[in-house]
């Protein structure tokens, strides 16, 4: 998707470069990107590239409107040959993201400068399947396209974050618990098929971390817990999400700690199993106990924050339980960081010490290693998370390629008591 009209690209570099198929430039624009400014000849050296291969790939990235010229280095290595340095061309290229986060869908556009430029949002409480899902989608999507093309940006990719057990080839909702309008919605479908950007469908947990992960220091693990009507779980290192594969296509995923047994014989959780950590910490949960009819998450946080004391104390006895219950797993990945985000994020605020407290339960004086955060703007990092996603999905597809997208409930594993 573009809003300008490019060059013509001089027929020698047509007959020696494939046009449909970036991957053989694509080391060339990463370390562009990763280093910054940077002359064919450093690009080159670093590469292991012939300066002839170099510049064929230079000027592709040029037409494709990657790279740009940025400035001519006087000192160049000789009269009439400037040095010319190159950078990634930011502001002139754009991504998406889109946050299913039920009951809204919202839509961000920005510059792979990191640039917020448009963001909007709609409800889909009145949406009754996926037709009437994916309708409101694509109008708020029309939307976000046309202001990429009015800004002649390059639309390059989007990133999808959904809720639920995604199909592990296509990324489209199987099933969606707590949601169910969602269900056989495929988004990377409907946006190749609309509007010709390419899509990568994953869970919110991707999203969620991606949007965490700009904050994390370099070689430090991070558990990401985003907190809403489910629970869900995010792992990752040095900033990439990691996950755990096991059983049949793409098996027990990491996001899927929620649905983990706690309790044979506790309540029935809306998986349909008895006793998983959902059926005690989940948004769903805390509404049926404390709130009215038709509340929201957003009544919950509010409820709080008045000091409702019967939700005050069951808020301490689910952080204590969410300690015990994640000490293993934060022992096992060697988690420095843990970050608590989603709409109920402020609502772990009064139960922190006692989260540091059923952690210590299980691992003792390590927790003093352990640095708990809950995230200020849940939203902001959501939508920003999804974004960045975008952006790494294009310039790093890799990265993406052993995500697991399948949430298939864990079943049997007991851990830590009530």
């Amino acid at each position: 998707m573009t809003g300008r009209k490019r060059k013509e690209l001089p027929a020698y570099i047509r007959g020696r470069v494939n046009l449909d198929e970036l991957l053989a430039s694509r080391r060339v624009m990463q370390f562009v990107h990763e280093r910054g400014p940077a002359t064919q000849g450093e690009t080159s050296e670093a590469l292991g590239l012939s300066l002839g291969a170099c510049n064929l790939h230079f000027q592709r990235l040029e037409y494709e409107g990657l790279l740009k010229a940025l400035r001519l280095d006087p000192e160049g290595r000789g009269p009439g040959r400037p040095r010319s340095h190159w950078e990634f061309a930011r502001e002139t290229n754009a991504a998406l993201g889109l946050v299913f986060d039920p009951p809204h869908v919202f839509i961000q556009l920005e510059d792979f400068a990191a640039s917020l430029l448009w963001s909007q949002g709609a409800s889909l409480r009145s949406c009754r399947n996926r037709g009437e899902v994916a309708s409101r989608v694509a109008r708020l999507a029309e939307k976000a396209v046309a202001e990429a093309s009015a800004r002649r940006l390059e639309l390059r990719s989007a990133f999808a974050a959904l809720p639920g057990v995604l199909d592990p080839a296509t990324g489209a909702v199987r099933r969606a618990v707590n949601f169910t309008a969602l269900e056989g919605l495929d988004v990377a479908a409907l946006m190749q098929e609309r509007f010709q950007v390419p899509t990568q469908a994953h869970s919110l947990g991707a999203a969620y971390f991606y949007g965490e992960a700009a904050d994390l220091a370099p070689g430090r693990t991070a558990l990401v817990m985003y907190w809403d009507l489910g629970l869900g779980f995010a792992f990752g290192r040095n900033r990439q999400l990691l996950t755990v594969h096991g059983g049949d296509e793409g098996g027990r995923v990491i996001s899927e700690l929620g649905h983990i047994s706690v309790d044979a014989h506790g309540p029935l959780c809306n998986c349909g199993e008895r006793g998983c950590l959902e059926a005690y910490a989940g948004g769903w949960v805390l509404l049926r106990r404390f709130a009215p009819p038709g509340a929201t998450l957003e009544d919950l946080v509010e409820m709080a924050r008045n000091g409702h004391a019967g939700l005050q104390a069951c808020l301490v006895d689910v952080a204590r339980l969410l300690g015990r219950n994640l000490a293993s797993a934060i022992q096992m990945f060697g988690v420095s960081d843990v970050r608590i985000t989603g709409p109920l994020a402020p609502l772990f605020l009064p139960g922190r010490d006692a989260f540091l407290e059923g952690l210590a339960e299980v691992i003792g004086a390590r927790v003093a290693a352990v640095d708990v955060q809950v995230t200020p703007d849940p939203k902001a990092r959501l939508l920003a998370g999804a974004t960045r996603a975008a952006r790494r999905a294009f310039l790093y597809p890799d990265e993406f390629t052993t995500l697991s997208r399948m949430s298939i409930t864990l079943q049997g594993q007991k851990l830590a008591g009530i």
